[in-house]
């Protein structure tokens, strides 16, 4: 008869299953690691703005001596 092998395809059948439901559960948003990178390159250019900032305000305490 047929009924065992039934019985294995349809538990195999609901392990393939569960397993891609989890896979699908644990991937990462779409483009979640641009965000990541976009925060990366403002604070770069914040950094960038502060040392030019700190440079600026040295050369100016020199002026001044």
């Amino acid at each position: 008869t047929n009924e065992p092998q039934l019985a294995f395809n349809s538990r195999i059948a609901f392990c393939l299953n569960m397993h891609n439901e989890a896979v699908r559960a644990l991937r990462f948003p779409p483009n979640a690691h641009k965000k990541e990178r976009e925060s990366a390159e403002k604070r770069r250019e914040r950094q960038q703005q502060e040392q030019e900032l700190a440079k600026h305000i040295a050369e100016e305490d020199d002026d001044e001596f």
